[in-house]
């Protein structure tokens, strides 16, 4: 059977600062279709820059990488966005989501940017969301689901165009244990129906799902490892990672198997005299300064990773270009709001009613209507509670 992926010699060197920094160094690699593979390393082994290589987001300095039968290597900005587009989906371990927009609208926004009809979007968002467990949650709001449900959306929104290769990057690192456990019997799911998976992770129990581990060391491969599948053993004792109040607690004994940790309750410190303190801030104002930082991303990083996941065709120069627009013109909106969020929220319904009033017919048919009209909705009880908290100040 032909190499789903295959890399030889790969290499990828910076130059920082006139030294040569070789953040991969010869990597020889073959991976097959439906494997499921863990990718391991300490900070600086070279597992992101590998990461990146194969899902088309670089180019290597030297050396072959073959998806499909593609020379990937040789590929420019263009072609490689066409290789995303087509057989990657990503997932990152912050979930990237719309917040005004249901799972289902979060899944099918995707195949917008695809050019394909409201009817087939709808379908096929709709057997992602399915395939991940998801199916009475489809018209919930990221603010209605849990961690774990939420990244379960961003994994059927990675499968809606049938990726050959779902690449997922650290994909239960914001998650509590219990969803962290759920998100992998998801993936591991996947891969009974077929998928092939590739996961980025630094804890060694997340790795032990999959059956193939490959380990960087200084840009190189220090180990490749295959085992048997015994995933639901390893799915009985996964380590239980503890709340944070852990860390004011006293060890007294570890189990012999080393996955848990059982603390004495902490000593009682008497309470301190409590002293009169600054009012609380408002439930608006503090419902505000969340929306802010929800609607108005200035993290670079999660700007770019969004784009990559909804509109996976951008060149690699197109995508640099969305993301510091986004980036100057979130940053812009952000002092405004600081200086006057009335004003500006003002100016913000004024632009949706305008968008509303002129929207083409395939605005309405594609939900942007509806989603317009949602946003103007919250954004107007926004407005009206400010005006009446600045009223009471």
């Amino acid at each position: 059977m032909a190499d789903l992926i295959s890399l030889k010699g790969i290499k990828r060197h910076y130059d920082v600062g006139g030294e040569i920094v070789r953040a991969l160094d010869g990597v020889d690699l073959t991976i097959q279709q439906n494997e499921y593979i863990s990718i391991m390393g300490p900070s600086g082994s070279g597992k992101s820059t590998l990461m990146n290589m194969i899902g088309c987001l670089d180019t290597p300095t030297e050396g072959v990488y073959e998806f499909e039968g593609e020379l990937v290597h040789a590929m420019d900005d263009n072609q490689l966005a066409s290789i995303r587009n087509r057989k990657i989906g990503f997932v990152f371990q912050t979930f990237n989501l719309l917040p005004k927009a249901t799972a289902l609208r979060n899944v099918e926004v995707p195949l917008i940017y695809a050019n394909i009809s409201r009817s087939e979007r709808v379908e096929k968002a709709e057997k992602a969301l399915n395939a991940v467990g998801l199916n009475d949650r489809m018209h919930h709001k990221p603010n209605e689901l849990s961690g774990g449900q939420r990244q379960r959306v961003a994994i059927a929104r990675a499968l809606v165009n049938d990726p050959s290769i779902l690449l997922a990057d650290e994909p239960t690192g914001n998650l509590d244990s219990k969803s962290g456990v759920e998100i992998m019997k998801i993936l591991d799911s996947l891969h009974d129906d077929g998928n092939t998976i590739i996961l980025v992770t630094h804890e060694e129990y997340i790795a032990e799902h999959a059956d193939r581990t490959i380990r960087l060391f200084d840009g190189k491969i220090k180990d490749d490892l295959k085992k048997e599948r015994v995933r639901e053993a390893r799915i009985a004792e996964e380590p239980i990672k503890t709340a944070p109040r852990a860390f004011l607690e006293k060890p007294t004994e570890v189990s012999k198997s080393g996955s848990k940790v059982v603390f004495e309750p902490p000593l009682e410190v008497p309470a301190p005299e409590i002293t009169p303190g600054p009012v609380e801030t408002s439930k608006e104002i503090r419902e505000w300064s969340e929306l802010k930082k929800t609607f108005y991303d200035v993290n670079e990083q999660s700007i770019r990773e969004s784009w990559i996941e909804y509109d996976p065709k951008l060149s690699g120069k197109e995508l640099e270009a969305q993301v510091q627009s986004e980036l100057k013109g979130n940053t812009s909106i952000i002092s405004k709001l600081e200086n006057n969020p009335v004003q500006y929220l003002k100016e913000e319904v004024k632009r949706y009613e305008d968008w509303i009033r002129t929207a083409t017919k395939d605005d309405i048919e594609n939900g942007m209507v509806k989603d317009w009209t949602g946003y103007l909705k919250d954004v107007n009880d926004l407005l009206n509670t400010l005006k009446s908290v600045k009223a009471s100040l």
